[in-house]
């Protein structure tokens, strides 16, 4: 799986072809638009320059080594258009967010490339489901998320459709691994995991400051401070153990009532927690196991890794 295709030469697309081609990958980044004479060599400029500086960034943040850079330059090809893609394996669409614009050009992709080529979608918001359909050969589609910047943020959603199979998804897991990232599995289900997330967490921030409760530069300060802090190391699912599923009930029922807003009500799997007495370590089960030593094992890493975090922060 050694030559790569993305299409789209946007910021997104960008990103990804640098991921790619810092993996070892020859990549072509696909320019699909119609444009007027000249339209594409501005684009492609913009594109390498705008590569060059985050390679150039990446080496003075001791990232990559400086010989590094010129071998991934040399493994991206411009490319104008989707002919000469029959020998590529993986390709992943770049483009806006365009129901129509993606099933049109997947679909046309679909009929280019090999019978085994994967082909995924970065989409953040739109389903399988919803592009599966104009592909020949749904089984080897798939939605493979990247989160912007791509060649830097770990995460990458794999989210199979409801005919991709599953050496298909096998395949693209172990590829996304091989580059350094952290491919997570999801459903096909509106926004996924980080996009869904997102969403809420973005508009409580403007809520907070449409209300006056603070200014967009204190919210910045103490997401950065509190939660960005402490979630770099401790998952969601962890912290709720870590604080306990009885706190986040208390809590989100309080800010119901108090706010008078049905969105703070407590989720029905955390009120089925409640009703079992699964509130975290000190009662040996949450949402994860702390039966016998893990306890101890769990709450031990946990401050052990926020330390480490500390200590780089003040370094």
């Amino acid at each position: 799986m050694n030559r790569v295709a993305v299409l789209g030469p946007g910021r997104i697309g960008r990103q990804i072809a640098l991921a790619f081609a810092l993996g070892g990958h020859r990549v072509s980044l696909v320019d699909v638009k119609s444009r007027p004479a000249g339209g594409a060599d501005a684009v492609f400029a913009d594109a390498r320059r705008e590569i060059a500086r985050d390679l150039q960034l990446m080496v003075e943040e001791g990232v990559i080594a400086r010989a590094d850079v010129a071998p991934a330059l040399a493994r991206i090809v411009d490319q104008v258009g989707l002919d000469g893609l029959d020998d590529c394996a993986f390709v992943q669409e770049a483009l806006p967010e365009l129901v129509d614009l993606k099933r049109e050009i997947l679909g046309r992709v679909s009929t280019l490339v090999a019978p085994e080529a994967i082909l995924a979608s970065t989409s953040s918001t739109i389903s399988p489901k919803h592009l599966a359909d104009a592909i020949r050969g749904a089984e080897r589609f798939l939605v493979v998320h990247w989160l912007n910047p791509a060649h830097i943020i770990p995460l990458v959603e794999v989210v199979p459709g409801q005919a991709t199979s599953a050496a298909v998804v096998e395949r693209t897991v172990a590829l996304l691994d091989a580059l350094g990232k952290v491919p997570v599995r999801c459903a096909d289900s509106p926004g996924f995991i980080g996009p869904r997330l997102q969403a809420l967490l973005m508009n409580e921030a403007v809520r907070l400051v449409e209300e006056g409760v603070a200014s967009p530069e204190d919210v910045d300060r103490a997401f950065k401070a509190g939660m960005g802090f402490r979630y770099a190391t401790v998952g969601i699912f962890e912290f709720i153990d870590w604080g306990g599923v009885d706190i986040l009930h208390r809590a989100s029922g309080f800010l119901a009532k108090a706010l008078g807003e049905e969105r703070f009500r407590p989720a029905r799997l955390v009120e089925e927690k409640i009703a079992r007495n699964e509130l975290g370590p000190k009662t040996g089960r949450g949402f994860y196991d702390y039966t016998g030593d893990r306890r101890e094992a769990f709450e031990t890493a946990k401050v052990r890794a926020l330390l480490r975090q500390l200590r780089r922060e003040v370094s």
